[in-house]
């Protein structure tokens, strides 16, 4: 997969809006239309409207296409799912908050199974 996931700085260059106008007009900082243009952060989808919106172009000319292959994931990782759900690992687990309160969160054992689980499947299909 390409670093590249957006087309910004080319739509920024074609525009006669200068970046300082720009970040003004978004109420951001220079840096942060920079750190756009080079990839290195990614905009809100609500920044992209808006970006799209003053620079005149659509959406889609401010993101750079991202191929996938066809490989199965989305049904081996619910079924990965569901395999450690019956294991007993649970989705949630609840923590205390700064308040002495209890919050529910991501049950991080299960983030990392799964996140595990898929580094596996796509070097198992050398994808990685």
């Amino acid at each position: 997969m390409s670093d590249k996931i957006n087309n910004i700085a080319k739509s920024v260059k074609n525009s006669p809006l200068q970046v300082a106008a720009l970040a003004l007009y978004l109420d951001v900082d220079d840096t942060t239309i920079s750190k756009w243009n080079s990839n290195i952060a990614q905009p809100s989808l609500k920044r992209l409207n808006e970006l799209g919106e003053i620079l005149e172009v659509d959406n889609k000319e401010l993101l750079t296409s991202q191929s996938r292959k066809q490989t199965g994931l989305p049904a081996a990782l619910q079924s990965e799912y569901k395999r450690l759900l019956a294991t007993g690992l649970t989705k949630k687990i609840k923590v205390t908050d700064s308040e002495g309160g209890y919050k529910e969160v991501n049950n991080p054992e299960m983030v990392t199974k799964l996140r595990e689980f898929v580094n596996n499947y796509k070097m198992r299909l050398n994808l990685k």
